[in-house]
């Protein structure tokens, strides 16, 4: 997607040079972006026409909703908090309305061991146990501002989890493992103080699986 966004730039400003975006948050193939936020540099004059150019260069996938002029803006480096949110269907039969917008998961689990693991999150703590072992990463400790658990109203009723995240920085995969993980121990596959003990630097086999990422959403970055 990002590739598209940029070659629909290059093309509604007619520039000769390839434009690069700068995002605010990566995402993995199959993850949804609410409120990706995203900078380029361009010395041009902007055109009046250029969000109606942009949506109508690139496919229904991609909204492009503001285009706002600031100087020395980096979309990632200036970002100070991030907010994701994985939508979990729990229940026995799969919902067709749910196909690629939420993980189903048949077996019962426990929502209050679900809150327990959102809890232990919260604060500064080593992740290393939730992204992959080949990895870029060199800094594997992240502030959890907030992490929840919450039924999702309306279509779905309470058989929709939705899990909240907002931290300062994430590493890549970070939320689908945590998600992962907290199913095992939700499901009694997984101790609550084997998770607690993951959160000290523990190896990433130590943790759960990646839940898949058509549940997850980037919903929002803030300045």
């Amino acid at each position: 997607m990002q590739s598209r966004l940029e070659q629909a730039l290059q093309i509604a400003l007619r520039s000769e040079e390839r434009i690069s975006l700068t995002v605010a948050g990566r995402t993995d193939s199959g993850v949804h972006a609410i409120g990706q936020v995203a900078s380029f540099s361009y010395d041009g004059e902007m055109p009046d026409t250029i969000l109606r150019s942009l949506n109508g260069l690139t496919p229904r996938g991609i909204a492009v909703r503001a285009v706002t002029p600031a100087p020395g803006f980096d979309a990632r480096k200036d970002a100070v908090s991030r907010t994701y949110c994985y939508r979990l269907l729990n229940r026995r039969s799969d919902n067709p309305l749910a196909v690629n917008r939420a993980w189903w998961i048949s077996r019962p689990l426990d929502p209050g061991l679900l809150d327990a693991c959102a809890e232990a999150i919260t604060g500064q703590h080593d992740f290393t146990a939730f992204t992959p072992t080949d990895t870029y990463h060199t800094r594997f400790e992240r502030i959890i501002h907030s992490a929840e658990w919450m039924p999702e109203e309306g279509l779905f009723g309470g058989e929709m989890l939705q899990f909240w995240i907002t931290g300062d920085s994430f590493m890549q995969n970070m939320v689908r493992i945590l998600v992962g993980t907290m199913v095992e121990v939700a499901d009694g596959s997984c101790s609550m103080e084997s998770f607690q003990s993951l959160l000290k630097g523990a190896e990433r086999p130590e943790a759960g699986v990646t839940a898949p990422p058509q549940g997850l959403y980037f919903v929002s970055v803030d300045y």
